[in-house]
C-alpha cells in the first residue's frame, strides 16, 4: 500500500511544485467584474435620476448641471461597456433593487418644492459612494484597462461633486487652461526679439551710414539685417494649416479606453493623467511640469468621434515643461497617443492656432462629432504678476488612417 502511494504523492509535489511556477499577477477576472458591476450600477443610477431632473428640475441650474451628468455618466458607462465586452464581462443592464427604490423615492418628489434639494443630496449620495469605489485599490490582478476607466472617472466624479454640493453651481463659461506658471518661455522670446531687433538695427547702420560702404561692411551689414530676420519670424508660424471640422454637435457617447502616454518621436514623451476643472473653472492640469493632463470628461483615443484634449506646461517656476516644444513642433508631425488597453493610436497634426486664454472654442471640450487630437498649453505675453500667459497654443490632429 505503501509503494501505490508513492506515484500519487509524487504527483501532488509536481503538481505544487508547477502552481508555484505560475505568475503571480497571472489574469483573475474578478476584480474586473467586482469593479465593474459595481461602477456601471452606479453610473446607470446617476443617468437615471439626471435625465428626469433635466426635465423635473425645477431651477435652470439643476436642468443645466443634470445635462452635464447625463453626459458625462453616458461616456463613463459606454466605457466600461466597452472594456467589459474586451474582457467578456457581461454587465448588468439596471440600477440595483436598493438603487432603484432610493430613484422611485426621488422621482415621486417631482413637481414638488422640495426636488431640487432632494435630487441635490441623492447625487452627492452616489457620487461618494462612486468615488469611494475609485480611489480603492484595485489588485494587482485588475486589468490596465479597468485601471485606466477608474482612474479616468475620479476626476470627473469630483468635478460633479463640486457642482452638487451645497447650492447647485452649474458651469457657464468655456473652461480656461493655465498651462504656465513661470515665464521663462516668453522671458526666452522677448529676450530673442530684443536681440533680433538690435541685429537688424546694426545691419541697417552697417548698411546705410556713411558715404562709402566698403563690400566687406555691405556683407556684415547684410549677414546682421538677415540674421535679425530669422531670429524675429523664424519658427513654426502660430496660425496655420486648417483646423478639423468639429462636425455636428453630439451627445459625446463614443467608448475608447484613457489614455497613459503620449509620445512625439524625437519631440516628447510623456504619461498622461486624467483631469477635470476644479472650482474656479480652470483644467487641473497635473502639478508635475512632466506630466500631461487629459480632460477627462472628453474623448479617448481611439473614440469614434469627439476631441481628445491633452493639455500640459509650457513652463512651471522651476523651468520648462514637457510642452515647451509645442512651439516648434510644424503642421504634418505625427503623434502617438497609448490607451490604458495597450492599444496605440497614431494623429497627424494638421493645424495650429493661439487663442486668447478666455476664449478657447466651445467645441474643444464637447460637442465634437468629429474624431480629433488637440495639444493644448500657453503662449503669447506673460504678466509677472498674475503668473499667467495670455494665450493658448494648440495644435489639432487627425487620426493616421
Amino acid at each position: 500500500m505503501r509503494i501505490a502511494r508513492v506515484p500519487a504523492l509524487l504527483l501532488l509535489v509536481v503538481a505544487g511544485f508547477l502552481a508555484t511556477l505560475q505568475p503571480a499577477n497571472a489574469a483573475d477576472p474578478q476584480p474586473d467584474v467586482a469593479y465593474l458591476n459595481t461602477a456601471h450600477q452606479l453610473n446607470l443610477t446617476i443617468i437615471d435620476a439626471a435625465h428626469t431632473a433635466t426635465t423635473k428640475g425645477r431651477t435652470s441650474c439643476v436642468r443645466r448641471v443634470a445635462g452635464q451628468l447625463e453626459r458625462d455618466h453616458r461616456k463613463l458607462s459606454a466605457q466600461e461597456l466597452d472594456v467589459a465586452t474586451r474582457l467578456n464581462i457581461l454587465l448588468p443592464t439596471t440600477p440595483s433593487a436598493a438603487q432603484r427604490r432610493q430613484l422611485d423615492l426621488l422621482a415621486a418628489k417631482a413637481g414638488t418644492r422640495s426636488y431640487d434639494a432632494a435630487w441635490l443630496a441623492f447625487q452627492r449620495q452616489v457620487h461618494q459612494q462612486y468615488l469611494a469605489l475609485v480611489e480603492g485599490e484595485l489588485p494587482i490582478s485588475a486589468s490596465p484597462a479597468v485601471e485606466a476607466v477608474a482612474d479616468g472617472a475620479k476626476p470627473v466624479i469630483q468635478m460633479h461633486q463640486r457642482a452638487v454640493t451645497g447650492t447647485c453651481k452649474a458651469e457657464t463659461t468655456t473652461p480656461v487652461v493655465p498651462t504656465g506658471e513661470g515665464g521663462q518661455e516668453a522671458d526666452a522670446k522677448l529676450a530673442r526679439t530684443r536681440a533680433a531687433l538690435i541685429l537688424m538695427g546694426i545691419g541697417v547702420v552697417l548698411l546705410l551710414v556713411g558715404k562709402a560702404i566698403p563690400v566687406k561692411r555691405r556683407l556684415l551689414g547684410i549677414a546682421a539685417l538677415a540674421a535679425g530676420l530669422i531670429m524675429l519670424f523664424g519658427g513654426q508660424p502660430n496660425n496655420t494649416g486648417k483646423v478639423p471640422d468639429a462636425g455636428k454637435t453630439t451627445a459625446d457617447r463614443e467608448a475608447a479606453v484613457p489614455p497613459v502616454r503620449l509620445k512625439l518621436p524625437g519631440v516628447l514623451e510623456a504619461t498622461v493623467q486624467p483631469v477635470a476643472t476644479g472650482a474656479t473653472g480652470q483644467l487641473q492640469v497635473p502639478k508635475s511640469a512632466a506630466d500631461v493632463g487629459w480632460w477627462a470628461a472628453g474623448a479617448a483615443p481611439g473614440a469614434v468621434g469627439g476631441t481628445v484634449l491633452l493639455a500640459g506646461h509650457v513652463d512651471t517656476v522651476k523651468g520648462r515643461g514637457v510642452f515647451a516644444p509645442l512651439s516648434e513642433v510644424p503642421v504634418g508631425a505625427r503623434v502617438a497617443v497609448t490607451g490604458g488597453d495597450g492599444d496605440e493610436h497614431w494623429y497627424r497634426i494638421v493645424a495650429r492656432r493661439t487663442y486668447k486664454q478666455q476664449a478657447l472654442p466651445a467645441d474643444l471640450f464637447h460637442g465634437a462629432a468629429k474624431p480629433r487630437l488637440a495639444l493644448v498649453t500657453c503662449t503669447g505675453s506673460y504678466d509677472h504678476k498674475t503668473h499667467r500667459y495670455s494665450e493658448n497654443l494648440v495644435l489639432y490632429g487627425v487620426p493616421v488612417d
